[in-house]
């Protein structure tokens, strides 16, 4: 279609997701500023390029896309609730999280740019734009409500930092590699840049990223764009034993240099098994805790299928089992959330 006739359409339904009764006032701010910038950019004369509402076009798409998926009571709130506080120790700049639920395998979070493209390009309007950066994280529909099985995005998001800060880049001006073709040199910069995920998700979930990554693929050999899982599971098993090894002090190197935080543990692992044999969501104290429920939560669930769990997952088949796991996991990380919320009312 032509991107004016896009655009008019995508104001509409923008206009309509703020009238939602799981909208937030954060996105609604967004939401009305694209509403405010297509009105303008389908009125303002002389009329901007074709081409350049096209792109803008496809960038209300795909904020469209993400908005819409945090605005109805399908989002998966607790996921966002830890990655907006992972997210926070690495960016000073505040971010607004928005889903997308996916309906295929498929793990993403990369940032929204509107904002910077209608100040660079569109230039013609005056109104204020949001200081929000935009991050638009995907979740497969079928883990909506299995946060234990999207412990894989703290994985996606130190891709996010690694491209945003380019950590990966900076390795190879500190640890140069001389005298190999250009196709081995892009296939050590793809197994750096998942060594990096691996080990920036170990931070935060501890040994989750093992049970996720075994889970995902268990016998996946070396390839141009990732190490075998063995491997991969060797680098983060050292690294959650304390232990020190060239690679780890390469990324440490890098992230000093760059003025960002050290690879080190923050999370606490939770003790979550009187709450979750009674079937009662656990009491979330600290962020550590927060972060540390899915190291806890894949703990339970291994305990639970060698058989030493409660009585009532010795009664319940394999998939209840997972679904009240997650279930349980995906309360506290509310509770907590809500409890956060209600300190921060003035008494």
């Amino acid at each position: 279609m032509h991107p004016r006739t896009d655009l008019a359409l995508l104001a509409e339904s923008l206009a309509h997701l703020s009238k939602t009764p799981y909208f937030n006032r954060a996105i609604e701010k967004h939401a009305y500023a694209l509403i405010y910038v297509i009105k303008h950019a389908l009125t303002i004369s002389p009329p901007y390029d074709d081409e350049i509402l096209r792109s803008f076009a496809d960038k209300v798409w795909t904020c469209h896309r993400y908005l819409q998926g945090s605005t109805t009571k399908e989002a998966p709130y607790e996921i966002e609730y830890c990655m907006r506080h992972a997210i926070s120790d690495w960016l000073t700049d505040p971010c607004l999280v928005t889903t997308a639920l996916t309906d295929k395998k498929d793990f993403h979070l990369k940032p929204g740019d509107p904002w910077d493209f209608v100040a660079k390009t569109m230039d013609r309007y005056t109104g204020q734009l949001p200081q929000e950066k935009l991050i638009f994280i995907g979740v497969p529909r079928i883990y909506k409500h299995m946060p234990l099985f999207c412990a894989a995005l703290y994985h996606e998001l130190g891709h996010f930092v690694d491209l945003a800060r380019n950590v990966t880049d900076v390795t190879f001006l500190t640890h140069p590699v001389h005298g190999v073709s250009d196709g081995v040199q892009e296939l050590l910069q793809n197994h750096r840049r998942e060594h990096f995920a691996d080990l920036f998700a170990a931070c935060y979930v501890g040994s989750a990223i093992v049970d996720s990554i075994h889970a995902i693929n268990p016998h996946a050999d070396h390839s141009p764009t990732h190490p075998a899982t063995a491997t991969r599971i060797d680098v983060i098993r050292s690294f959650l034993a304390g232990e020190d090894f060239e690679e780890l002090s390469m990324y440490q190197e890098a992230l000093q240099k760059l003025g960002l935080p050290r690879l080190e543990q923050r999370y606490a692992v939770p003790a979550i098994e009187a709450a979750f044999d009674d079937i009662r969501p656990y009491t979330v104290t600290d962020t550590p805790e927060l972060h540390g429920m899915m190291a806890a939560g894949w703990s339970y669930l291994g305990k639970v299928k060698s058989g030493d769990g409660p009585q009532w997952a010795a009664d319940a088949n394999q998939l209840d089992v997972v679904r009240i796991v997650n279930d349980l996991t995906e309360k506290s990380i509310r509770n907590a959330s809500i409890r956060s919320l209600w300190n921060e009312v003035p008494q």
